[in-house]
């Protein structure tokens, strides 16, 4: 497939693996010798995160969480595989204990690890353990907590992120906070935006990047002084939060990118790329000021001459395409690499001879892996089917990769470049294995129909546990959030489709317009549009299913969304009547109530305007599901969340107050310990149990259920 002259792509793998509609009999199982994905499982299953190469490229150091429902606890220990010699070498670095989290592992060298966790100290501290002995030494002992560490033998320090008080230490904020927290009245007074951000409330205290330096005689790592916050001689608003940081190679510099702080900031995107001494010995310096939107993903090359980051263009659009902007150190000057390209990178890095850039782009259903030569603008795709990740490079043609699907969990993999220059991936971690191959997960299947502006949309499905193509299934309609994203073939800590495949549900995703996976024009698509594009769409995708999959109930459709996905719920309850029940999780009841209580206002402003300007209000007004509320006659099930401040609880209230009164069969679920997802393992299966209540009752479905 060729972009344009300066992009090559070899012919990409088709993802059907058969005919979606005429499925092979053949291609499932013996139903009596696999088992049923449930819920209880899902929550046990094993998490990786964090994986780290060590210095010589032959050990894999990465934090696993696991949750018991027997005990309702959880914990997080470090795990050690060794490359050369595969899983049969993987141990337990720490011990798996529950309640205990070990997190966040950094190489000091080819046999010591730091990581943080509290094991008996005031707060989140820095400890290293020996890959030798596995003796574990505390490093920092403050009051305050610290995470996510990166480590430069060069500058020797390490980098961390603390929450703390303009011109606190760790300590001092850790007894402001005690002493605002003992004050007899609980009143706080805000003076400008955000008052509350996500899921927390803003208060003074902001995340600050330190280093602290530190020395390594064969192993015994000590502080030899104390941590500096080198971004808290910004010239600008106090209280920049910088997310990705790395040093530069010679250690004596660190990069990050951080939100520009400042009144405009809860409608504004402007993020700046910043270089700062890595001992904080002078303000920061801004290199993307001739931009005004978001930047991401700073990272500097090993030879030391560039920088690369991800840059939006746009102010206050936080979807826009991510540019990939060079930066040359010696000359300050930038250079913008396949400017012609129509997708949106999310990540970016370097290989190890700075030559080439690896690029992960979400591309339709996949979180693909590219590689894009520099000097000639040749874009490569390294990687298959799935959701990738990229760790690090091992040698000069192999990869450590993470890799998941719909059908499993992040696990390690190796992708490496062969004679004939093709890519070809091997698993080296196993942790789900035992779990995973006793039960039944569907494959990934996907059909393209012509959808809205008669683009090509691209819809996935998943069959249900004990298919048989003679017998008819109901369908679990699932409506992705964003609007501004797509359903990846990759696994999901939220929304699992194979969890409602197991429970005999036909699941069905249709990558609406809107979706970030298939051009920028695409994703743009959508401003001024929520209720038109993706409607019709989800619509016609639905009869292209009904119409050509005789194994599909046309007359058991149920619909489920979250987020933008519930907005698109009350927006069909005002517009179809061809579902049989709907959940709506988190969704959007009244753009304009919605705009003035949310926390992120350049997400509203730049897709429907400002309410009160005239012209704006039409917008708002022509895509407001609460306009047509009188048309509401579908039975719907709500679910809302204390701590969802990105889509305000009243959403829910009023939504469910409409039903109520006009005695349509509704129900409210209300978690006052969760936000915009729901994490906590008890309150999961309480959630995906209600779910499955709910639309188990209207399509006459025996499902799954928790008993707590």
């Amino acid at each position: 497939m060729k972009f344009s002259s300066l992009f090559m792509l070899p012919s990409l793998a088709s993802t059907v693996l058969a005919d979606v509609f005429n499925p092979d009999p053949s291609s499932f199982p013996d139903w009596s010798k696999v088992s049923k994905f449930d819920p209880e499982i899902y929550v046990q299953l094993k998490r990786m995160s964090s994986p780290a190469l060590s210095p010589n490229r032959k050990n894999v150091v990465y934090s696993q969480y696991q949750y018991n429902i027997g005990d309702d606890a959880s914990g997080t220990n470090l795990r050690l595989v060794d490359l050369t010699k595969g899983f049969d070498s993987v141990m337990d670095l720490t011990d798996y204990i529950y309640k205990q989290g070990d997190s966040s592992p950094v190489w000091i060298d080819d046999s010591t690890i730091a990581f943080t966790a509290v094991r008996g100290s005031p707060a989140s501290n820095i400890f290293t353990i020996s890959t030798v002995d596995q003796k574990i030494t505390q490093l920092t002992n403050f009051t305050n907590d610290v995470s996510g560490l990166v480590y430069s033998k060069e500058a020797g320090r390490i980098a961390f992120i603390s929450k703390v008080y303009q011109g606190m230490s760790l300590d001092q904020s850790a007894d402001e906070r005690q002493r605002i927290a003992d004050l007899p009245s609980s009143g706080v007074v805000f003076h400008k935006l955000f008052v509350r951000h996500w899921d927390e409330w803003i208060y003074q205290d902001r995340n600050q990047l330190f280093t602290i330096p530190v020395s390594n005689n064969n192993g015994v790592v000590k502080t030899t002084g104390d941590p500096v916050n080198i971004v808290a001689s910004y010239t600008g608003e106090w209280g920049l939060e910088p997310d990705t940081y790395e040093f530069s190679p010679d250690g004596k510099n660190i990069l990050y990118s951080a939100k520009i702080e400042g009144r405009e900031e809860a409608w504004q995107t402007d993020a700046g790329v910043f270089w700062s001494p890595a001992d904080g010995s002078s303000a920061p310096v801004r290199l993307n000021s001739n931009f005004k939107g978001a930047a991401s993903s700073p990272a500097c090359s090993p030879d030391g001459s560039s920088i690369v980051w991800l840059q939006m263009a746009t102010p206050g659009y936080e979807s826009d395409q991510n540019q990939v902007i060079l930066y040359n150190i010696k000359s300050g000057s930038q250079t913008r690499l396949i400017p012609d390209f129509t997708r949106s990178p999310s990540s970016v890095s370097f290989s190890d001879d700075s030559a080439s850039l690896i690029l992960g782009i979400n591309y339709n259903i996949d979180e693909a892996l590219f590689k894009l030569d520099i000097s000639s603008g040749t874009l490569t795709r390294m990687s298959g089917n799935g959701s990738f990740g990229f760790v690090s490079q091992v040698s000069e043609d192999s990869y450590l990769v993470t890799v998941n699907t719909l059908q499993y969990p992040t696990s390690l993999f190796m992708i490496s470049c062969g004679s004939d220059q093709s890519y070809n991936t091997s698993q080296i971690t196993f942790e789900n294995k035992d779990v995973l191959d006793r039960l039944w997960f569907s494959p990934t299947y996907n059909f393209w129909f012509n959808g809205a502006l008669n683009d090509s949309v691209q819809a996935m499905v998943l069959y249900p546990y004990g298919f048989d193509p003679e017998c008819t299934y109901p369908v679990f309609y699932l409506i992705h959030g964003g609007p501004q994203s797509s359903w990846n073939d990759g696994w999901s800590w939220r929304w699992n489709p194979n969890l409602y495949a197991n429970q005999g549900f036909l699941v069905v995703i249709v990558n609406f317009h809107g979706g970030d996976a298939y051009g920028q024009a695409f994703t743009d698509s959508i401003r001024h549009n929520w209720g038109t594009y993706p409607y019709e769409d989800l619509m016609t995708g639905l009869d292209v299913l009904l119409s050509n999959a005789p194994f599909a109930d046309a007359d058991n459709v149920v619909a489920v969304g979250a987020s933008y996905g519930g907005y698109m719920i009350n927006w069909m309850n005002g517009h179809t009547n061809r579902f049989k029940a709907m959940v709506n999780h988190d969704g959007g009841f009244s753009l304009i109530s919605k705009y003035y209580a949310s926390d992120e206002l350049y997400f509203n402003e730049h897709d429907m305007g400002i309410p009160w300007i005239p012209s704006d209000r039409q917008i708002y007004e022509k895509n407001n599901p609460e306009r047509f509320t009188a048309d509401w006659k579908t039975p719907t099930f709500f679910i809302h969340s204390h701590y969802d401040f990105r889509v305000p609880i009243s959403e829910s209230l009023s939504a469910f107050t409409t039903l109520q009164r006009q005695g349509v069969d509704s129900k409210l679920l209300y978690f006052p310990d969760e936000s915009h997802w729901i994490s906590r393992p008890p309150n999961v299966l309480k959630w995906v149990s209600e779910i499955l209540e709910w639309v188990g009752s209207y399509t006459d479905t025996d499902v799954w259920s928790y008993t707590s």
